[in-house]
């Protein structure tokens, strides 16, 4: 019984842990091979105790669980803000772990957890967080907000900037090669061209966060999968996109992108406008008779971050909000929704997949976006927690 324990423990660390490469093993194996997949997980075997009685039900185990990742000398975040970054993965893991038994059959012993922080480890010149917990009993949650009231929405796309990112140098910067979706529906964005990649800049200077910057010339991102729903189509024709950006300069540019490569398609592009030297977002949807639902944001974005987002009922009403509040209704009645076609992946930063243009220059930390359209209450869950999370 122990054995069949520990093994489907292991299997759910496996599957819990998406951001990188898993080793159930020893430290000694990070070194074998010089091709791990970073931030890489290594899950040490585990001690354990025995039930006090026969026929006890309970096993204790303490593990020991390494997140390791290169540390780059030259990057422009500070060692504690890498080393804050990388504990958040592990315990964002080890919260997922831990929520993924819905019966609380494998628990979290409490007041179990320690966290060490090693630099310039091995060959490789690496840096890890070395977790070491106690599974037993649950009682804690580790965020200061709870994603799993963002889980429960079911998003179809959900980027994260402080989780998922995997980045190689190039050029004396640290780029993005794929930004992981923490959605679970394996929609992940991607960029294969080194000199096309974002940078990964650490910390924002408005909120501790790091962000993806996109440079506004040729840097962009696409989603690995034309459809994000599986289904034949993209996007529904009720749908709502939340995201937290900003502009580096008064530009203009896309932000989300999708059919822009063919005007006989149902396309979204929410894109930056200027005025005056200001920039402001644009929620705009287009018909494949190029009608148009849009909403021009009085909020200026350069440098200034705020909780952003639509929705889009299936009866062609759009609703544009604001750190939570309803600032827009748009009913054209000319704008008829249409499902949107999965000819082409949506873009990040640039539209038209085939040939990209309309590059921004902008810093993205987080992107949501749903097959259907949220409610006015799941709006304020949404945008409480993003607040909450950017001390906006």
């Amino acid at each position: 019984m122990a054995f069949k324990r520990l093994r489907e423990i292991r299997d759910r660390f496996e599957q819990q842990w998406i951001n990188g490469g898993f080793i159930f093993g020893y430290e000694n194996e990070i070194n074998e091979n010089h091709n791990n997949d970073y931030p890489l997980l290594v899950a040490l075997p585990p001690t354990s105790e025995l039930p006090e009685t026969e026929g006890g039900s309970k096993e204790d185990y303490t593990f020991e669980c390494l997140i390791v990742k290169p540390y780059f000398q030259n990057h422009t975040g500070s060692l504690d803000v890498v080393f804050s970054l990388l504990e958040q993965e592990a315990l964002t893991w080890l919260q997922r772990v831990l929520d993924s038994y819905t019966n609380k059959e494998v628990i979290l012993s409490p007041n179990s957890i320690s966290v060490e922080r090693e630099k310039e480890l091995y060959n490789d010149k690496l840096i890890q967080v070395r977790l070491t917990f106690t599974l037993n009993a649950f009682s804690h949650h580790f965020s200061h907000y709870d994603e799993s009231s963002i889980t429960a929405l079911s998003p179809s796309v959900w980027l994260r900037s402080d989780l998922g990112v995997k980045t190689q140098m190039f050029g004396g910067n640290e780029v993005v090669t794929r930004w992981k979706d923490q959605s679970g529906n394996s929609n992940d964005f991607i960029q294969a061209t080194s000199t096309k990649q974002p940078s990964y800049e650490y910390e924002d200077t408005t909120n501790g966060y790091p962000y993806l910057n996109f440079d506004g010339t040729d840097d962009f991102m696409k989603c690995v999968n034309n459809s994000i729903d599986g289904t034949g189509d993209s996007l529904d024709r009720a749908i709502s996109i939340f995201y937290i950006a900003k502009t580096n300069a008064a530009t203009t540019g896309a932000l989300i992108s999708l059919n822009k490569d063919n005007a006989s398609y149902a396309q979204i592009d929410i894109n930056a406008r200027t005025d005056s030297g200001d920039s402001f977002w644009n929620n705009f949807l287009e018909d494949s008779s190029d009608n148009e639902s849009s909403y021009i944001y009085t909020t200026n974005v350069l440098n200034t971050t705020g909780v952003y987002g639509l929705t889009m009922k299936a009866n062609g009403l759009m609703k544009s909000f604001y750190n939570g509040s309803l600032v827009a209704t748009t009913n054209n009645p000319s704008f008829t929704p249409e499902a949107y076609r999965s000819l082409y992946p949506i873009m990040l930063a640039a539209a038209n997949s085939t040939t990209p243009t309309n590059f921004l220059n902008a810093q993205i930390q987080e992107i949501m976006i749903f097959d259907d359209e949220l409610t006015t209450d799941e709006v304020t869950t949404l945008s409480t927690y993003l607040k909450h999370k950017y001390n906006i």
